[in-house]
């Protein structure tokens, strides 16, 4: 049994000990294993592969294909010369760009094998092959003239890429400020119960020294009744602190989607430290505006861009077009010779064209340009009054926090004076000059001015964890969006 003991003993020294967190740690662990995190990083990816995926139509076409044909019918092409059957195999190749000047390029080439059966009038036509290389250009001269419609789309698709991708940290760092809000919710209840334990241990002692004074009948029965309420009032707190940090224990938990059978992890933070709300913003320097306000000005740029495509989509366009093309003959020859004559230019065939699209100007044409001006009208409006809201915002939590320093300056100052006078109430009441009386309401004032001061710290605490919410742009930069 000794020795069984020995090993369980050795085994319970070596299971991994939970890890002290400080908040930048346990934000790390929050961005690292909660699947709502993991979820916004991949959006923001995927934002980013749309934008890309875009330049689909940039993308080089590489055709191939191959055909056989056997016709028998009497209306046939040969027919006509005295075939009774022709049998046909082809070979068709194509490779197809579009650069982002608007330029589309196209070569092709294809080379047929034909033979007829029955007595042609014309022999060369009983077995032959033909093949042919060309060259096709054109070139939009009006609406995407050196890619003008490109570019318009590339804008506008990085604009949604970046607003997309913004919103996605806005949302990762609502999460994260929420997250850093049961951070020092659970550091305030860790505090909430020391002080409830140590309440509790000072109420013993004056019930100690209260039942004391009775047995001796220096004091009266309802002294001791009084000191024993106070106990029992600080148990019931305690087991309601111990509630409450169980329930703040869970939410960190569910924050970090920790198993029940895993190690909760020692939480460390410092409840009096104090953070510069500007030390929170992210940004280089510039004008503070909260993430949102942000998001609305990207979303502007993006509407404005979606309209100014929308005009150019329905503007006329002029196409210039160009085609060269090489043909080859071989009488009473297969497939391999046709290919091999496809750079034989001596028979040609070019032509070139100039065409005119033009919509007519409709009413539904009309709506069609109209509402895409005014929904890029309505987000720079909704823009506009998101930045008046986030100057305010901004101004209102510096305003806020000032005030909450003061008033954790003065909370403290209560809580220390609280302190010395229950100190002294219970000295005085050990040497006899004191009533119970005095002594429990010293104790409940001193402990209710400290947990008063730990709750104005904890909420200062998640006030600095509000500024993450706003970001510092540059007055040029933001003017461009």
């Amino acid at each position: 049994m000794k020795k069984g003991a020995l090993v369980g003993l050795l085994l319970g020294l070596w299971q991994p000990q939970a890890l002290a967190m400080n908040l930048q740690d346990y934000l790390q662990a929050v961005v690292n294993k909660n699947k709502s995190i993991q979820a916004f990083d991949v959006s923001k990816e995927a934002a980013e592969d749309r934008r890309v995926s875009g330049d689909i139509e940039l993308v080089p076409v590489f055709t191939a294909g191959v055909g056989y044909l056997n016709d028998k019918s009497p209306l046939g092409q040969f027919a006509q010369l005295g075939g009774t059957q022709t049998t046909a195999t082809d070979l068709k190749l194509g490779l197809a760009k579009r650069f982002s000047s608007g330029t589309d390029v196209a070569l092709t080439a294809n080379a047929t094998e034909v033979e007829n059966e029955g007595a042609l009038l014309n022999p060369n036509f009983q077995k032959f092959s033909y093949g042919s290389l060309g060259l096709g250009l054109s070139q939009s001269l009006w609406k995407n003239s050196f890619g003008n419609a490109t570019r318009l789309r590339q804008d506008r698709q990085e604009a949604v890429a970046t607003a997309e991708v913004g919103k996605f940290d806005l949302q990762k760092k609502v999460l994260l400020v929420s997250a850093e809000a049961a951070y020092w919710d659970y550091v305030y209840q860790s505090e909430n119960l020391r002080i409830g334990r140590a309440s509790l241990e000072r109420a013993r002692r004056i019930e100690s020294w209260t039942r004391r004074r009775v047995n001796d009948g220096i004091s009266d029965r309802a002294d001791l009744l009084s000191a024993q309420a106070l106990v029992a009032a600080r148990q019931l707190q305690l087991v309601s602190a111990e509630d409450d940090l169980a329930a703040a224990k869970r939410q960190i938990r569910d924050y970090l989607e920790l198993r029940d059978d895993e190690a909760m992890p020692e939480i460390t933070g410092d409840i009096s430290r104090l953070r510069a709300l500007n030390s929170m913003v992210d940004g280089n320097g510039g004008k503070v505006v909260a993430l949102e306000a942000y998001l609305a000005s990207l979303n502007a740029k993006a509407m404005s861009l979606v309209a100014k495509e929308t005009e150019d989509v329905y503007r006329p366009d002029l196409v210039l077009s160009g085609a060269y093309n090489t043909n080859n003959f071989q009488p009473d020859k297969s497939i391999p010779d046709a290919t091999s004559k496809w750079t034989d230019n001596k028979l040609p065939t070019w032509k070139v064209g100039l065409n005119l699209i033009y919509m007519f100007d409709t009413d539904v044409k009309g709506s069609a340009k109209s509402a895409a001006r005014k929904d890029a009208l309505a987000a720079q409006l909704q823009s506009e009054r998101k930045i008046l809201d986030s100057e305010s915002a901004w101004i209102e939590l510096n305003r806020r926090y000032s005030e909450m320093n003061k008033r954790i300056e003065s909370a403290g100052q209560i809580a220390r004076l609280q302190t010395d006078a229950a100190k002294a109430q219970a000295d005085l009441f050990n040497k006899g000059r004191s009533i119970t009386a005095n002594v429990i309401n010293a104790e409940e004032d001193a402990a209710d001015a400290e947990l008063t001061l730990t709750k104005l710290k904890s909420e200062q605490r998640k006030m600095e964890a509000q500024a993450r919410l706003f970001v510092t742009l540059d007055e040029n930069n933001r003017e461009e969006k």
